[in-house]
């Protein structure tokens, strides 16, 4: 088992699913994990299961302000950060065909999908700097990665936009000692999947057509959000890595 011990974690969107997952994981291994989400019964619930390394705070990602606030009483609380998993992110609004979309849901997809994770981005790279070290991983999606659904074109379009920003600032911050990547996965059997699918039953469903006949659990994708994390990745840099299993080989 890895050692994280006197790593400092940011999970952005950490109170459900693979963040939950993510959260978990760091903590069990020795980091000291700092989570955001808006459900404070489930992030204190998370807080309370781990061993005391975990720590939740309440962050509404569609709120500028809040996120600022947060890394404010963070560097109050730290002195660095090494990691930080962007994660948060809204899938069911802003279905349908494109012309359908409503401009509310739109909004709604762009502040939590895209300006949050800039903005978590920026606050994390400002330490980073300082430190001459870091690693950011984000969250985009196949989707993003050119599997198509004709009937998520906006989520889509936004998961494109975090391998792109992915990719351009991990190339102007690899020579500062700073590791950016991203994963994609697949359909994983979350809360927001099983919305998204309309309910447990569909999402299992639905998973039987996949290569493997079943959808990933968030312990599969938080192993290799905490792999890019770890110094077996040292050389990874500006990378998605497709954790689908071979979904999107259909």
């Amino acid at each position: 088992m890895e050692n994280f011990e006197g790593k400092v974690v940011v999970v952005n969107g950490g109170t459900s699913g693979i963040g939950a997952e993510v959260v978990k994981q760091f903590a069990e291994r020795g980091a000291s994990v700092h989570f955001t989400g808006r459900r404070e019964d489930k992030g204190k619930e998370i807080e309370n299961s781990v061993n005391g390394h975990a720590h939740f705070h309440q962050v509404d990602n569609e709120d500028r302000r809040q996120i600022e606030t947060f890394f404010e009483e963070l560097m109050n609380e730290e002195d660095h950060i090494d990691i930080l998993f962007n994660n948060a992110g809204v899938l069911s609004v802003g279905s349908g065909p494109l012309a359908r979309v409503k401009e509310e849901d739109w909004d709604t997809l762009i502040a939590t999908n895209q300006t949050a994770l800039y903005l978590y981005m920026k606050y994390t790279l400002q330490q980073m700097q300082k430190q001459k070290s870091g690693n950011i991983i984000n969250n985009a999606a196949i989707l993003g990665n050119g599997k198509v659904n004709p009937m998520l074109p906006a989520y889509s379009g936004t998961k494109a936009a975090v391998k792109a920003m992915t990719e351009s600032t991990a190339a102007r911050f690899a020579r500062q000692g700073i590791r950016v990547n991203c994963i994609s996965p697949g359909p994983t059997k979350t809360a927001l999947s099983e919305k998204a699918y309309g309910g447990e039953e569909a999402l299992e469903k639905a998973s039987k057509e996949s290569p493997r006949g079943e959808y990933a659990d968030p312990s599969e994708i938080a192993d290799v959000v905490r792999f890019l994390a770890s110094d077996a990745a040292s050389y990874i840099i500006g990378t998605e890595l497709v954790v689908d299993g071979g979904y999107s080989l259909k």
